[in-house]
């Protein structure tokens, strides 16, 4: 992801306003199958995190197109929200639709992060990570940055798919905890305000 300063849900980042949150995602010059693909993966996802997605779906502009000659996928936040850069086509002919959710939720995990989650969640969140192994091209395995080890686990726990043979991500592991111990604090911003 290129946020545009720092990490977390801080005021650097837009946050979810009543407005937005009665939106959906919007699709620029998207094919409708295409469309159907992205949608397809965030109604497979846990409700909680469904939840979650839909707090922020309203803030997403997504685009599909090449995101570069190392990445399936970029997140950009906007001075209006963020912007979702996917390759579905290389996603689908290499990995097909299991890659695609994968990409998909993870992109979806760094707008989670930057919009809603606090910054001492993220903290216990990352705490429950293992680092990893190996540091390939400097930013994979032990060396995936915090947001990368976020989206990752979001994307495993949203899809309950913990990516075994599934080469598409930052090499990171699995939390060390059940992934729905693991979760508990976005299950709780999932929950809904309770009425004054």
């Amino acid at each position: 992801p290129q946020p545009a300063v720092g990490a977390g849900a801080t005021a650097a980042f837009v946050a979810p306003t009543p407005a937005s949150r009665a939106r959906s995602f919007t699709f620029a010059g998207v094919a409708p199958a295409d469309q159907q693909a992205v949608l397809q993966a965030v109604d497979a996802a846990r409700p909680e995190a469904r939840r979650l997605i839909d707090a922020i779906a309203g803030l997403v502009t997504v685009r599909v197109a090449s995101a570069g000659p190392t990445s399936a996928g970029t997140t950009q936040a906007t001075p209006a929200g963020y912007e979702l850069v996917l390759d579905l086509g290389l996603v689908n002919r290499t990995l097909g639709r299991r890659g695609i959710d994968r990409l998909v939720l993870h992109e979806l995990g760094h707008v989670v992060e930057f919009a809603l989650v606090p910054e001492a969640t993220l903290d216990a969140l990352d705490k429950g990570v293992p680092r990893g192994y190996g540091c390939d091209d400097g930013r994979l395995g032990a060396c995936a940055g915090r947001e990368e080890r976020f989206a990752e686990s979001f994307a495993k726990w949203a899809s309950g798919d913990i990516g075994v043979d599934l080469s598409i991500g930052y090499k990171v592991l699995p939390p060390v905890m059940p992934l729905e111990t693991w979760a508990e604090p976005l299950t709780r911003l999932a929950l809904p305000a309770e009425a004054p």
